[in-house]
C-alpha cells in the first residue's frame, strides 16, 4: 500500500501548499492570554472614565429637559459593563462586537442631545478611543463598519453645526477635518495589528500540515479556558495519535513520501474532528487532539473521536496508535496542566501501541 501510494503522491491531488486552516474554537491566540486580564482591566477603566464623563456633564448647560435623565441614565449603564471588564471571563467574539455597537449607541445619542454642536463634533473623539479597542478586540469588518459610521456621525452633528449657525463654516470645517485627523490615527495601529497577527498565526501553524503546532495548541487551549463561562464543572481531554512505523516509511520510501502520510493523517483528524477539538501536531509523527468542555459530555467526546480514528482508512494504509487522557478544569489552568495531560495521553498511547505489538508477536509465534 505504501508503494502504491509513493506513486499516488506524485499526482496533482496531493501536491500544493498545505492548508492553514486551523480546527477548533478560536480563542485568544493573537492576544496573549497573560495580558488578557490587563486589557479587559483597561477596557473597563476607560468604560468607566466615560459612564463618568457623560455623568457631570448631565447637569450642565450643554444639556437641557429630556436631555438630562437620558444622559444619566445612559451613564449609569457603565457601571455593570465596566463591572464585568474588572471581574468577568474575556467576552466572545459576538459580545465584543456588542460592546462596540453598544459604545457606538450611547456616545450618539449623548453627542446628538448636547446642546452646544461644536462640543459634540470635539466629544465624537470618543469613537476614536473606541476604534482602538475594535482594532485589537474585533474583526476587521466590525472595525471598518464602526469606523464608517463613527464618520457618519462627525458628518450628522456637523451639517447641523453649520446649519444652525452654531459657529461661522470655517470654524466648523476646522473642527470637523481636526475629528477626522483623530479617527485616522487608529489606521496605523490597524496596519501594525494586521502585521502583528499575520505574524503570531505563522509562528502557530506547523507549515507542514496546516494544523497548529505546540505552541499554537497550547494557545488555543488556554485561550477557551480563559474564554469558557459556565458554571457547571469542565473537563479537558486530550488525544494523542501516533503513526506506526513511520521510521520505516522514510527509510523505504523517502521522507517525501513521508509527509504525504502525515497530510494523509491530517485530513483524517479534519474530518473526524470538526469543531469540538483543537488538532495540533506535536511534532515528528505525533498528534495531538484536546477538547474543553462539560465534565458530563466529554467522555462521549473522546469515544466518537476514538471510534473515528479506529474505523478511519488512510490512503497510504498505515494503521496509527491512540492514547486519551482526561482531567478537570480549574481555574487558572496553566500551559503546566496541558502538558501534563498531554504527557498522560502520551503514556496511554505508547501502552497501547506495545500491547499491540506484543498480541501481534504471540499471534506470530502461535502460527509458526
Amino acid at each position: 500500500m505504501i508503494a502504491e501510494f509513493a506513486r499516488f503522491r506524485a499526482s496533482p491531488r496531493s501536491g500544493g501548499k498545505a492548508s492553514c486552516r486551523f480546527i477548533g474554537r478560536p480563542g485568544l491566540d493573537e492576544l496573549a492570554v497573560e495580558r488578557a486580564k490587563f486589557t479587559q482591566y483597561l477596557a473597563g477603566v476607560a468604560t468607566l472614565t466615560i459612564g463618568i464623563i457623560g455623568f457631570v456633564s448631565a447637569p450642565s448647560e450643554e444639556y437641557t429637559g429630556i436631555g438630562v435623565p437620558v444622559v444619566v441614565l445612559i451613564s449609569l449603564t457603565t457601571l455593570p459593563i465596566a463591572v464585568h471588564w474588572f471581574v468577568g471571563a474575556w467576552p466572545s467574539p459576538k459580545t465584543l462586537v456588542a460592546f462596540v455597537v453598544y459604545s457606538d449607541v450611547t456616545i450618539t445619542v449623548c453627542l446628538l442631545l448636547k446642546q452646544d454642536l461644536l462640543t459634540a463634533i470635539g466629544g465624537t473623539v470618543l469613537f476614536a478611543v473606541v476604534t482602538t479597542f475594535a482594532v485589537i478586540a474585533v474583526s476587521p469588518l466590525a472595525c471598518s463598519t464602526h469606523m464608517a459610521y463613527s464618520v457618519v456621525v462627525l458628518g450628522i452633528i456637523a451639517c447641523r453645526a453649520a446649519l444652525s449657525e452654531a459657529a461661522s463654516w470655517w470654524v466648523v470645517v476646522a473642527h470637523t477635518l481636526t475629528m477626522l485627523l483623530m479617527f485616522s490615527a487608529p489606521l496605523v495601529l490597524i496596519l501594525y495589528v494586521g502585521e502583528l497577527r499575520s505574524r503570531a498565526r505563522d509562528s502557530l501553524v506547523d507549515p507542514l500540515t496546516g494544523l497548529r503546532n505546540r505552541r499554537g495548541l497550547f494557545a488555543a487551549v488556554e485561550a477557551i479556558v480563559v474564554t469558557a463561562s459556565t458554571n457547571r464543572p469542565m473537563a479537558m481531554s486530550a488525544v494523542v495519535i501516533d503513526v506506526d512505523g513511520m521510521k520505516g516509511v522514510n527509510d523505504s520510501y523517502g521522507h517525501q513520501t513521508g509527509d504525504e502520510v502525515l497530510r494523509d493523517l491530517t485530513q483524517q483528524l479534519r474530518a473526524s474532528t470538526a469543531k469540538d477539538w483543537v488538532v495540533a501536531r506535536l511534532g515528528g509523527d505525533e498528534f495531538a487532539c484536546v477538547t474543553v468542555g462539560e465534565l458530563a459530555t466529554i467522555d462521549l467526546l473522546v469515544s466518537q473521536l476514538m471510534t473515528a480514528l479506529s474505523s478511519a482508512r488512510m490512503i497510504s494504509g498505515v494503521s496509527v496508535s491512540v492514547g486519551s487522557a482526561v482531567t478537570e478544569v480549574f481555574d487558572g489552568s496553566s500551559e503546566q496542566a496541558i502538558l501534563q495531560l498531554l504527557n498522560t495521553a502520551d503514556a496511554e498511547m505508547y501502552r497501547a501501541k506495545h500491547a499491540r505489538k506484543e498480541r501481534s508477536a504471540r499471534c506470530d509465534s502461535a502460527d509458526g
